[in-house]
């Protein structure tokens, strides 16, 4: 217990120390919680000062890309925050990269036997020391089965789960710490959002289900000729191992490598475009992270998927709101794109659903007179997040996932093929599906989908009724009446009732004032004007609360 408090102070230590070297000691000096600013060292004035070329947003990302894995992606997920964070602090989280040097060949010989619980040389008929590439969470070896087959072996790196762990307990105790006694912390809640990484996290550690994700993207490409997605060899496969059938192709990134095998561009755009429109409006399983490293294509034209960590999922509802909402952008029907939107959302009582209507319109009118083509949806999926956030509406996580998505996919798009639009694509195919969601299966299936709904209805209503019934009878029944505005409401009475109070005091002493001035027995004020004073003092005091009244515009 003792050496690891000790080793989570000096971490905790280590990232203090590792913003203020570069710039931001001022900033955390600025924050006034004590429990962060004890670790502060003495600001150096000019080691910061080296800095001011640099902009607040390069800094950050170098503070990132030094403090290692766990915050580069915690990084990654807050270059979908829009709401958190300026657009010029967003486009260079963009760029983070979660690329690290390998770790040595005896250490993959160590995770590898002890996960398979069997010597390297029985496993594999060959096992190459060099890695394919090295991350993060692990890194990628090429190795060939007993009989023959090529495969790829990622192994989990020695010891990541507890470096995530120790880092997320400090961003845990930061985000708390930045909620209790800030402003901001209090507006975005740093602590859900920590909570939201964590899972992300879990996620990609454990290779199994990364496998399941691998599996289920082939399942659901089974019938799509242009797609390859590998096999997964589960005897091979556990929580720190996942081992898949090698893939021989050329990479996105390698432009040189797709103009040498005579690769089409435009092909590869439009079976890319077409596969991400599938797994989004159709399967609602999409793959997260579409970076050129990522995607490939094999000797016979056929498009790959690699790296199965990050994948988002929406449900029906969420598929066809998505689907409105596209259509109303795209056909400029204003009506639809804010009804889909607020749907989709969680609306707050903070929303101002004119100032949002009026938002939509000014996103609209934007867009009006482009052609479909100039039109980059990953554009207006961000600016739409960003008038969500604005207006309190909360989304949900997979919808913010997707708006990455699409923005790094078109990104990858726009460097193969400059003048291709994916929302010419998309508007077609949503238009199919709003049409074919009204076929005679689509209406059978919702009506009886509702009806086995109402029948469960009827099955707990008459214990619920009797529930109530019987609390009403023993005098145990308690109701919670919420009415909205109600704090407004009691403020403003609560004004109300202070200005007529004020009013009756001030009253009060001008008539007693003016008793005294007419006295005759009370020689002292007629000796000094006490009395005149203050008559003058409570009509001044009179005409200011007339004044702001009448300013306040209340009267």
């Amino acid at each position: 217990m003792v050496n690891e408090k000790l080793e989570y102070l000096q971490r905790f230590q280590k990232i203090i120390n590792t913003f203020v070297k570069h710039g931001f000691g001022q900033l955390i000096n600025d924050l006034g919680i004590k429990e962060i600013t004890r670790y502060l060292p003495r600001l150096n004035h000019k080691e910061q000062a080296e800095f001011k070329e640099i902009s607040k947003a390069v800094r950050l990302r170098m503070v990132l890309e030094e403090l290692g894995p766990t915050f580069i992606k915690f990084g990654q997920l807050l270059s979908i925050r829009v709401d958190i964070l300026p657009p010029d602090y967003i486009k260079e989280l963009r760029r983070l990269q979660d690329q690290v040097p390998p770790f040595p060949f005896f250490q993959v010989r160590e995770v590898i036997e002890k996960e398979l619980n069997c010597p390297l040389e029985l496993l594999f008929e060959e096992f190459d020391q060099t890695p394919l590439a090295a991350a993060s969470v692990g890194q990628v070896h090429r190795a060939l089965l007993p009989g023959g087959e090529s495969i790829a072996v990622k192994i989990q790196r020695p010891n990541i789960g507890n470096i995530f762990e120790l880092d997320l307990k400090i961003l845990t105790e930061i985000a708390s710490l930045i909620d209790k006694y800030t402003a901001i912390g209090k507006l975005y809640n740093f602590k859900n959002i920590v909570e939201e990484f964590k899972n992300v996290i879990n996620n990609e550690l454990n290779f199994l289900q990364e496998g399941r994700n691998a599996e289920k993207f082939k399942n659901n490409f089974a019938q799509v000729d242009y797609i390859y997605i590998p096999d997964i060899y589960w005897s091979y496969t556990t929580e720190k191992i996942l081992t898949l059938k090698f893939v021989e192709g050329t990479k996105l990134n390698d432009l040189e490598g797709l103009e040498k095998g005579n690769f089409s561009r435009h092909q590869i755009v439009e079976h890319l475009s077409k596969a991400y429109l599938k797994q989004i409006l159709i399967d609602g399983f999409f793959h997260g992270d579409p970076h050129p490293g990522n995607l490939g294509v094999t000797q016979d034209k056929k498009l790959f998927f690699l790296d199965f960590g990050v994948a988002g999922h929406l449900n029906e509802e969420q598929r066809q709101l998505l689907n409105k909402l596209v259509l109303g952008l795209l056909s400029r029907d204003l009506e639809k794109a804010l009804s889909a939107i607020i749907s989709v959302g969680i609306v707050t009582a903070t929303t101002d659903r004119n100032q949002l209507k009026w938002e939509l319109e000014r996103l609209q009118e934007k867009y009006y007179k482009l052609p479909l083509r100039e039109i980059q949806l990953g554009q207006v999926l961000h600016e739409l997040m960003e008038i969500s956030f604005k207006q309190h509406i909360k989304l949900p996580r997979d919808l913010t996932l997707l708006a990455k998505t699409i923005f790094t996919l078109e990104g990858l798009i726009s460097m193969l093929e400059p003048d291709y639009s994916i929302a010419e694509m998309a508007k077609p195919l949503s238009e199919e599906l709003a049409k074919n969601r009204l076929t005679r299966e689509k209406v059978v299936a919702i009506v009886y989908n509702n009806i086995n709904r109402y029948f469960k209805l009827l099955e707990i209503l008459p214990d619920r009724i009797i529930s109530i019934l019987e609390r009403v009878t023993e005098g145990n029944l308690k109701l919670r009446l919420e009415i909205l505005e109600m704090e407004r409401i009691l403020t403003r009475i609560n004004s109300m009732v202070n200005r007529i109070s004020f009013s009756i005091v001030l009253a009060s002493i001008i008539v007693g004032l003016c008793l005294i001035i007419n006295s005759t027995e009370v020689i002292l004020f007629r000796r000094f004007p006490l009395a005149e004073i203050g008559l003058l003092l409570a009509a001044l005091m009179g005409f200011w609360w007339l004044w702001a009244i009448l300013h306040s515009g209340k009267l």
